[in-house]
């Protein structure tokens, strides 16, 4: 049976792909093949750590969890075309109910082929999906672990859980607050210093500690205990992973503050949650930095810890921050601000902030080649705001950004 191209408008259907030329198209499907499934045929499987974006173009899939439950999904041909279970490892097993017509994409292949036809290049032939890839055999025992229940996911400080069953009472009082926060002298200082700070300062210094609280207000003061507790955890017992925690936090407070100013400048978001959001988007990698360092053997392996790192840390972000019982908007954050081509809808969200924010904060650096054209990347675009808008503001706001990385430190 001869390959099956997609043609131009099915492409189209593709978010990712819906601001690339006819000519750049008609170059992407002559690379690209339909695949045909047929009944209880599975697409991917439980476990899966491919690097690929696989859409359904018609028909029905099954998807079933690791607890059994099963949920159908029907897929019609002028449907938008969103990525199916994205999260790596999947966490789901699919496979077709009847006949389905889908592509399967390697995201390093479109990422690449953006790049060439931003800059105008004649676009390559690439292998659309290599099967071959390098197995990671810790990487394999940590995913089985997790799903085994046998990793012991780290723990909110003390002062964190108090203050969010203090938060859960609707009726929630400034001196039960006080009265909590004041059991941890550290807290206590880092809030009169936060409140003192340029970010937060009034006329004049607050000196205590519900005077504090009173000029920040609530909400922003449960933040910063979030911020703080989480700001903790990225402390490591080793030496060896020191160096890739500093990185990590470093990445984290960058993310944070340009979040908090994009939230500012847009007015589309709170700039708390937004700049919490930006300093919880990569807790995951606390995870499995943790357990490679229990499995001393492979910690000389960078590169297998980096890959680890990459495919696993959005699951395990989602997964730690559900323990921590933090909002679905930031577990939607952690397990999808790195798929820049996601675009659930037509209206921001704050996903979208921290994406446009990832990328700022990474301008410049090695990790560039590793993305698509910021032109291109949807969140841009639903956030009102053109590229020389935004690497403008970042500019003109270089003393904001260090006062608010600063007051994370």
């Amino acid at each position: 049976m001869p390959a099956i191209h997609p043609d131009i408008p099915t492409l189209r259907r593709l978010r990712p792909l819906s601001r690339f030329s006819k000519e750049q198209l008609q170059s992407l499907a002559a690379q690209i093949v339909i695949q045909i499934a047929e009944n209880k045929e599975v697409l991917v499987n439980l476990g899966c750590t491919e690097d690929f974006s696989m859409y359904i173009l018609k028909g029905e899939i099954l998807t079933r969890a690791r607890d059994g439950v099963i949920k159908q999904l029907v897929y019609r041909e002028q449907d938008d075309l969103n990525p199916v279970a994205q999260l790596r490892p999947s966490m789901y097993d699919i496979y077709a109910s009847g006949t389905v017509h889908y592509l399967k994409i390697d995201n390093k292949f479109l990422t690449e082929f953006a790049h060439r036809s931003s800059a105008g290049e004649d676009t390559m032939t690439v292998q659309i999906l290599d099967d071959d890839t390098d197995t990671n055999p810790l990487m394999m025992n940590l995913y089985q672990d997790l799903f085994e229940d046998n990793v012991q996911l780290p723990s909110l400080p003390e002062v964190a859980q108090r203050i969010q069953r203090v938060f859960s009472n609707e009726n929630i009082e400034i001196q039960k607050v006080t009265q909590v926060l004041m059991t941890d002298p550290v807290i206590t200082a880092k809030l009169i210093k936060i409140a003192n700070s340029p970010v937060y300062q009034g006329v004049v210094a607050t000196e205590t500690l519900q005077a504090a609280i009173m000029r920040l207000g609530m909400d922003t003061t449960y933040k910063q205990v979030m911020a703080y507790a989480v700001n903790e955890l990225f402390k490591s017992r080793s030496p060896l992973v020191a160096q890739r925690m500093d990185k990590l936090l470093a990445h984290s407070r960058k993310v944070a503050a340009i979040s908090r100013l994009l939230a500012q400048k847009t007015s589309m978001f709170d700039p708390e949650q937004a700049m919490l959001a930006g300093l919880t988007h990569d807790l995951g990698v606390l995870v499995i930095v943790e357990y490679f360092q229990q499995h001393s053997e492979h910690i000389t392996e960078p590169d297998k810890m980096e890959q680890a790192i990459t495919t696993m840390r959005p699951m395990i972000t989602g997964q730690l921050m559900r323990k921590w019982n933090f909002s679905e908007e930031l577990i939607t954050v952690a397990e999808e601000c790195e798929e820049w081509f996601r675009n659930p809808d037509d209206s921001a969200d704050l996903c979208d902030l921290i994406i446009v924010a990832q990328y700022h904060s990474l301008m410049g650096s090695p990790d560039m080649k590793q993305m698509p054209p910021i032109s291109i990347i949807p969140a841009m675009s639903k956030l009102n705001m053109g590229l020389q808008d935004s690497i403008e503001l970042i500019k003109q706001s270089n003393r904001e950004l260090g006062e608010i990385e600063r007051m994370l430190h």
